[in-house]
């Protein structure tokens, strides 16, 4: 592969790894496993090793998690939060630590804790002070060197108890900022709303962990549930009961913490010095702490640990995913510090994927709002992960000849989401006398448009912008969550609008009228009203949704949000709204006043792009020539 093949590919990786990530850290829900979404990030960083030039800023190895949802206010982190780098097995665990040697320049007296990986929703906790109480003088002989004789004097010191309320509990989110969900933390009975510190401390305690829920809640929950509704696992559970705006919601579901980090300032002055001694002041201080970490010497006992706990996983409470191992020693992690988004002094060690087998039933074809096609291997059900798996992915049709996946194969599922898995293995022993390699389409299946493939790249697209099944992606796409966000029109109601010839163009949307409204069924007066009113609410909106929602090749929600926030406006005084506003930095920042453009109209964005010209979008970190020519 050369430097252009593999900048595609990054691309394509980079479009499908956040658009996983948003479906499960965002929206809860798993359309693969982590297991898949781990391999692609695996490839991702494989291609920029090599080949460093292609890397961008807003690749998903250079930025923690994924961007928020924007369902809940967004609160900035006090300290940013981190990512972990994975590890998959023994070899890389070794060329971890032949790393941190390098690094070191000495090969020391290694002491690791291996904690559990608890598969749920990271949160961080912001404790303040709220006073300092005395509680004792201590009474302290001192000697004066500069007297000839030796001179004693009494003085007094001070020890002290400092009380904390709990401020703020924040999701992790993009690791700079996150979504405020104290009022569902704060239902966690097992979570202290106050703590006493004795000694020195700093006027905020920060600590994180994962927020989880027990299987044995879940299993009762989804009792009560109709099958669509109930929860595909622990984690999903977890997280959107956190995300809920009526805390009773929460405060129903059982959910419990476990914390794992604390912040550095807390630690020096409490004179923390090794992880396990935050654990135990953690627990001491009412933090629940997982009991299930171990210290070790070397690697052979950390493995030995991972395989015990491999085989009582599914024994546990709790879901866990592998475990997390850490220099023990802070001064050392200190020393060692951190890449742009991850610790050099710790690994994720992943364990291998659940993997089922199905029979493929046949291929069909998906056609995507830029009219990019994508194969779908229909299987015989199989459960896995929690889930019934029918379906899935094959990527392209170079995918499928690599595989050679044929009608009728016997294949490997990898570890299932509740949407679409993937195919990784063909068990040809298992192939029909009669299965015949599979020939890729040339037509598109739903306007029968000839299909084009671009040289250089993998995906088949529909050409025809008008093609039915492409225009109906397009427009619920426009109209989703983090595009314009007009409830009301679902998938159901835009396929009658569209089906009806009511609409043609999704400008029309903004013109649609009550007349027009009610040829829908189920279309009633007060569901016409409310319609109509989210519409209206829609005209004003952010310029990252704006450009997200337009459909535009390339230009995926965080390219949308370089060009929104980095922008220069070619400005008119009839066309830009400019405001003193008062503006928080953060929770933990004072006020201040700054001047800032508030609004612009569709001629001003249109004039700044055009201003701009493709060379100076392009020179935007993250933005390359084609992304520039496309917008």
């Amino acid at each position: 592969m050369n430097q252009t093949e593999a900048k595609k590919r990054a691309e394509t990786l980079r479009q499908e790894i956040w658009r996983l990530n948003k479906a499960y850290f965002m929206e809860d829900r798993n359309e693969v496993s982590e297991d898949v979404r781990d391999s692609l990030k695996q490839e991702l960083i494989a291609l920029e090793t090599e080949f460093p030039a292609i890397i961008t800023a807003d690749s998903p190895t250079q930025r923690v998690g994924v961007p928020l949802s924007g369902k809940l206010p967004k609160i900035k982190h006090l300290n940013p939060r981190e990512s972990l780098q994975d590890a998959f097995n023994q070899q890389e665990l070794a060329d971890w630590l032949e790393t941190m040697e390098r690094s070191l320049g000495a090969k020391p007296n290694w002491e690791f804790i291996a904690e559990e990986k608890i598969d749920g929703l990271n949160v961080t906790l912001v404790y303040e002070i709220l006073e300092v109480q005395d509680v004792a003088k201590v009474e302290e002989v001192s000697q004066s060197a500069q007297s000839v004789k030796t001179e004693t004097s009494k003085t007094s010191r001070t020890s002290r108890t400092s009380s904390y309320t709990l401020l703020r509990a924040i999701t992790r989110g993009d690791g700079k900022e996150g979504e405020d969900v104290t009022h569902s933390i704060k239902t966690i009975q097992s979570i202290p709303l106050r703590l006493e510190i004795t000694g020195e401390a700093p006027q905020f305690i920060e600590v994180s962990g994962e927020v989880y829920m027990p299987k044995s809640v879940l299993k009762k929950i989804n009792l009560g549930l109709e099958p669509k509704q109930q929860f595909a696992n622990p984690r999903n559970a977890a997280a959107g009961s956190v995300r809920q705006l009526d805390p009773a919601i929460a405060a129903s579901r059982g959910l419990e913490m476990f914390f794992y980090t604390l912040d550095a300032t807390t630690k020096q002055q409490q004179g923390i010095a090794k992880q396990s001694d935050s654990l135990q002041w953690m627990q001491q201080h009412g933090l629940p702490v997982n009991p299930g970490h171990q210290i070790h010497t070397d690697l052979p006992s950390v493995e030995k640990q991972y395989q015990q706990l491999q085989q009582k996983r599914e024994d546990l409470e709790y879901d866990i995913d592998g475990l997390v191992i850490k220099l023990n020693d802070i001064a050392l992690q200190k020393n060692l510090g951190s890449t742009a988004k991850a610790p050099r002094w710790s690994r994720a060690y992943k364990f291998p994927a659940e993997q089922k087998t199905a029979q493929v039933l046949e291929i069909t074809l998906q056609i995507g709002r830029t009219g990019a096609i994508t194969p779908v291997a229909e299987l015989t059900a199989t459960e896995l992960a929690g889930t019934t798996v029918t379906r899935a992915t094959l990527h392209n049709e170079d995918d499928i000849k690599r595989q050679d996946i044929r009608i009728g194969d016997t294949v490997i599922v990898q570890k299932a989401g509740d949407i679409i898995p993937e195919v990784v293995e063909v068990i040809t022993n298992l192939r029909p006398a009669d299965a015949a390699p599979y020939l890729f389409p040339t037509k598109c299946p739903n306007c029968e448009t000839v299909l084009e493939r671009p040289e250089g790249e993998a995906v088949h697209r529909c050409p025809n912008t008008n093609c039915p099944a492409r225009k109906q992606e397009a427009f619920e796409h426009f109209v989703s969550r983090y595009a314009f966000n007009i409830e009301g029109l679902g998938k159901e109601t835009l396929q009658a609008l569209l089906s009806r010839g009511l609409i043609h163009t999704q400008a029309e949307l903004f013109t649609l009228t009550p007349d027009v409204l009610s040829q829908i069924p189920l279309f009633k007066e007060k569901k016409i009203q409310n319609t109509l009113e989210s519409i209206a609410n829609s005209k004003e909106i952010s310029i990252d949704r704006l450009l997200y929602s337009l459909n535009i090749r390339h230009i995926g929600r965080e390219t949308a949000d370089i060009f929104a926030r980095r922008l220069q406006w070619v400005t008119s005084e009839a066309e830009v709204e400019v405001q003193n506003v008062e503006v928080s930095p953060s929770l933990f920042e004072p006020e201040v006043v700054t001047k800032t453009i508030t609004r612009v109209s569709m001629n001003t964005l249109i004039d700044t792009l055009l201003d701009y010209g493709v060379e100076g979008l392009s020179a935007y970190d993250g933005v390359g020539p084609s992304v520039a020519e496309s917008l």
